[in-house]
């Protein structure tokens, strides 16, 4: 079968002058040389559309790469940040350690419908009502190759998690980071950062070992303290010319502050989550285009937040005379354990067809007592089949085909196709039409959560006293009957790469059609001593209608010089609802989820030898978070700057820089009033001895 078609992309080569001088001997990043050599060829392939190896032309849908030279320009501390660089998405700040990263709305503060993979491992929980804990990926941002980023829906690929998208971390093979390097970064905000990576060769096997601690203050006034660390150990083992054998370990933990100061039932505490995994996966690749991939994995998710409060009970709450402290024993403690087992083939059936094929299943187990109200582990199963069919109907047709099908023991079975024909009007340009059907099942905790709080001794009131253990308020009740939401995706692409110019276009116009979408409303429940007039339930009640526009151009001259601008239009309509049925709901407010318009400036400037200065600068519209048009934000703008220096190589291989981020003034990323991020300065030193 001919090669598939790659896109050339060509080689990237007084305040502030007195900070950078003071930080010099704390900051850097290592530059190896071969990264010069890597970006002179053609841009690698994806992986991450159809599971096949794809130029972007071919691809089904819209992908987005941001490569290591991006990563390390843009001076992101945190690998959530770099989704401000992706068309389309939004980011918020709920508290200085609790990220919020979603693609075209739909989300209040836990988003929970795109899909994040590391190398192909899911970290995706299954526990609570997020999807993704930003703090606890389990891959250090300086080991990161790429991530891929395909905006859109692919549940045809990748199951029922990738409802919205689907990012692929892709970290940089063992072989390429042999050695010893170390990193510090430290500035503003308390950053203090450090990381230490070995590499070894033993005969046929590449090693990497890493740890890393970040630590910063969060927010000033609020106790949002975060210090994550992070243990990884990577092994390759080139068995022979056909397989290899690939090893992950990893554990990481992050104690954070959480909680408000004079709250009665919330206040600030010290709360823990650490997440262990271990991957194994074994190649088999006799031939170009044909390799049989069987993975496993086992990850460990362990919550730790305890702690004890009396809460004053006002007589209009308990309907008693008199105000009621009662005694609890909060316990929010979890622990979640997922086994994961998948088998992939891809293979050439004629020269101009090509296919993957696999299946796997999934198994979660979960025990949180106080939200489910069991000590039980609550178990959910998911069988998965899929496969991707791609033709080559002639040099200027490629047509795609691929579905998956899935059995969830929560919500049974469903099927998600998707279907494209790429058209190629030159070497150069290619249009695309695809049309899918993606889905998202609940989870564990949006179908079971059953939050009733008792008192954890007696107290008196004036009809009596309350034994210890009596139930006393439902917070969140069942949801047996949620199914899975559905979303229908039509979308009209672009891409043209004008090699002349140095310069890549991508355009996508879409419309996407969301339904039973999973909401959480609002009921009278008179479980427990006292009644509630909010207990949360929920319901697919949910509905919205998404389209636009968004355009990326990109001018690349060098390896270390570019300039993206980027721009997306955004319109999303929900249904239309009664006053009665928006005090209990909030599809009223599906529109306010994403910005109407968000643009994007990203560039890099090699301006003298091993000089490099970099600019992000961002708008981004009035949105909320909350489903609410009383939180909406306000417009605002973020300006981030980083002046790197690669060192001589007769001092060593590394890089100093020194970041401003969100100079231009506070953002308001989550709601007005509650994430004012303000500026932040700070400098970094990578070497690589």
């Amino acid at each position: 079968m001919p090669t598939p078609r790659r896109i050339h992309r060509p080689t990237t080569p007084a305040r502030a002058t007195s900070l950078l001088l003071m930080l010099l001997p704390l900051t850097a990043q290592t530059h190896a040389a071969a990264d010069e050599a890597e970006h002179l060829g053609d841009l690698p392939v994806v992986l991450s559309a159809t599971r096949l190896s794809q130029a972007p032309a071919d691809a089904p849908g819209a992908v987005t790469v941001i490569d290591r030279a991006m990563i390390r320009a843009s001076g992101a501390r945190d690998i959530h940040e770099l989704f401000r660089l992706v068309p389309g998405f939004q980011l918020g700040m709920h508290t200085g350690n609790h990220p919020l990263v979603t693609y075209h709305g739909l989300s209040d503060d836990a988003p929970r419908r795109m899909l994040l993979q590391v190398d192909g491992r899911s970290v995706y929980s299954p526990y609570l009502i997020s999807g993704v804990e930003w703090n606890q990926i389990g891959v250090d941002i300086d080991d990161i190759e790429r991530i891929e980023v395909f905006r859109g829906s692919n549940s045809a690929a990748y199951g029922s998690n990738a409802f919205l998208g689907v990012a692929n971390i892709i970290t940089r093979s063992t072989s390429e980071t042999l050695g010893t390097a170390v990193r510090y970064r430290a500035g503003d905000g308390g950053v203090n950062d450090v990381g230490v990576r070995v590499g070894k060769q033993l005969g046929d096997v590449a090693l990497r070992l890493r740890a890393s601690r970040n630590y910063d203050h969060g927010f000033a006034e609020i106790n949002d303290w975060r210090k994550s660390e992070l243990a990884t150990l990577n092994a390759d083992w080139r068995m022979d010319s056909d397989n290899t054998l690939d090893f992950q370990a990893g554990w990481t933990n992050t104690d954070s502050g959480i909680g408000k100061e004079d709250n009665p039932t919330d206040p600030e505490r010290t709360s823990r989550i650490s997440t262990s995994f271990g991957l194994l996966r074994w190649r088999h690749a006799p031939a170009p285009d044909e390799e049989l991939t069987l993975t496993y994995y086992h990850q460990e998710e362990d919550g730790r937040d305890v702690f004890d409060l009396v809460v004053p009970i006002p007589p209009s709450a308990s309907r008693l005379p008199v105000t009621l402290n009662i005694p609890f024993h909060f316990n929010y403690n979890f622990k979640a354990l997922r086994d994961d087992l998948e088998i992939q083939r891809i293979t050439s059936l004629a020269p101009s067809l090509r296919a993957v094929i696999g299946a796997g299943v999934r198994v979660d187990r979960i025990t949180a007592p106080i939200r489910f109200n069991s000590g039980e582990s609550v178990r959910n199963a998911v069988n998965h089949a899929f496969g991707t069919l791609e033709w080559r109907a002639s040099p200027r047709w490629l047509f795609n085909v691929g579905a998956m099908i899935e059995d969830n023991s929560l919500t049974g079975s469903s099927l998600a196709p998707r279907a494209s024909a790429n058209y190629s009007v030159s070497d150069t340009q290619t249009w695309r039409l695809s049309v899918n059907r993606s889905n998202r099942n609940p989870t564990a905790f949006e179908q079971k959560s059953n939050m009733i709080f008792s008192n954890s001794a007696a107290f008196s009131t004036p009809r009596g006293t309350i034994p210890a253990g009596t139930a006393i308020s439902q917070t969140f009740r069942p949801s047996p009957g949620l199914q899975a939401e559905r979303i229908t995706t039509y979308e009209l692409g672009y891409l043209a790469h004008l090699q002349p110019l140095n310069t890549t276009l991508d355009a996508r116009l879409f419309l996407e059609r969301a339904r039973d979408l999973i909401e959480i409303n609002l009921e009278r429940s008179s479980a427990g001593l006292i009644p509630r007039s909010n207990t949360r339930y929920l319901d697919n009640t949910g509905k919205a209608d998404i389209r636009g526009l968004e355009v990326a151009a990109t001018w690349r001259p060098g390896l270390n010089t570019w300039l993206t601008l980027q721009h997306t239009e955004l319109r999303i309509d929900g249904p239309s609802i009664s006053a009665a049925e928006a005090a209990r709901r909030p599809s009223e407010w599906v529109e306010y989820t994403a910005p109407r318009h968000s643009s994007t400036i990203f560039g890099a400037w090699e301006f003298h030898p091993r000089w490099q200065l970099s600019v992000a600068k961002h708008w981004i519209g009035s949105m909320s978070w909350y489903q609410d048009a009383e939180h909406r934000t306000t417009m605002y703008r973020q300006l981030d700057l980083r002046l790197a220096h690669r060192l001589p190589p007769s001092v060593g291989r590394g890089e100093i820089a020194v970041s401003a981020r969100n100079i231009d003034g506070h953002e308001q990323s989550y709601a007005p009033g509650t994430s004012w991020w303000g500026s932040r300065i700070f400098g970094s030193l990578s070497l690589e001895l």
